[in-house]
């Protein structure tokens, strides 16, 4: 049932990744990105409000304070129970934090950058990085002083939380790339590519399939991580309840083997890409050499097979001393 409940949430993650990055091309003033959600529909709210007149003006500064209030509200109910830690100090910093981002959200002709429109994106992304190291840190302090089960429940949900990062990269990162390298390609660069894509539509669809394929090639490594994913907490679920199994050994060298044959497919994957670029060089007007090594996923794998091999001493030292008793 967990697992079943994992998935339903991946699928919705992926669902709303696909609409933001469609409404973002659509609406790029409401939906600049991911990183600007939810602050910036918010900002936009409050913005209407406090325009709409005196009662609307006081009714969105109401507003506006109770939502930047909000981690100091979470910080004095976790205070009333007991439960505060001394690094939840930091969510009064996550307060005064979210009242400069949504008071720029609010105004956003305020904080200007470099690169036009990325103030949102910048204002959003500050926030996240602080609650994400916040919440890092909390998690790190309360594995030290947890117990055994509550730590393989951190390792479950840890792996729940990778899969959502992978699914965002998919349908999220990776697929945005996908649609702005899609314009890029029929705005013509500025002109540079104008001529050509008028010469001929069988051409613009093989750029179109290369890109398509692009894409593939870059979300493939991420696919594979979300397989990884979820053999591991099968592996850990079956570790938990007896680590000398022979079903524990079953699954740490399913896990092993699925390692090595994604590792195998992802760069086989890339230079067979490279290659077919260079077969139709001439039909494409956007070309991407994939050049990838794979240090990271080549250490995870030598890590896995390890990993099984020790599970596999264990089993046998196991088997032998209750032949002996």
């Amino acid at each position: 049932m967990r697992m079943r409940r994992m998935k339903g949430i991946l699928v919705v993650e992926a669902v709303v990744c696909v609409i933001f990055c469609l409404l973002r091309d659509e609406a790029p003033g409401v939906f600049s990105g991911a990183a600007a959600f939810p602050f910036e529909q918010i900002g936009m709210g409050l913005r209407r409000l406090s325009l709409s007149g005196g009662i609307g003006n006081g009714a969105a500064i109401i507003l506006y304070i109770l939502l930047s209030l909000v981690p100091c509200l979470i910080w004095a109910y976790m205070e009333k129970r007991g439960a505060a830690r001394g690094i939840d100090w930091m969510l009064l910093g996550l307060s005064l934090l979210l009242f400069a981002v949504n008071y720029y959200m609010v105004n956003p002709g305020l904080f200007v950058t470099g690169v036009p429109g990325a103030g949102k994106l910048v204002l959003g992304s500050v926030f996240y990085s602080a609650l994400s190291g916040y919440l890092l840190i909390r998690a790190l302090l309360m594995c030290q002083s947890a117990g055994e089960d509550r730590l393989w429940k951190w390792i479950r949900g840890l792996c729940g939380f990778l899969n959502m990062v992978f699914v965002y990269l998919i349908f999220g990162t990776c697929f945005g790339d996908f649609l702005d390298a899609v314009q890029k390609v029929q705005a013509g660069d500025g002109g540079i590519y104008g001529e050509n894509l008028m010469s001929g539509i069988s051409e613009y669809g093989v750029t179109y399939l290369f890109l398509g394929g692009h894409y593939l090639i870059n979300v493939m490594p991420y696919v594979f991580d979300i397989g990884i994913v979820f053999l591991s907490m099968h592996m850990l679920t079956v570790l938990e309840d007896d680590r000398y199994s022979a079903s524990a050994a079953e699954k740490v060298d399913r896990l092993a083997s699925f390692c090595g044959r994604a590792l195998v497919i992802t760069a086989s994957a890339d230079v067979v890409f490279n290659i077919l670029q260079m077969i139709f060089h001439d039909r494409l007007y956007q070309t991407d050499i994939v050049i990838r090594i794979p240090v990271i996923s080549i250490v995870f794998v030598l890590g896995v097979l390890l990993f099984a091999r020790y599970v596999r001493e264990d089993q046998k030292l196991k088997q032998e001393n209750d032949l002996f008793i």
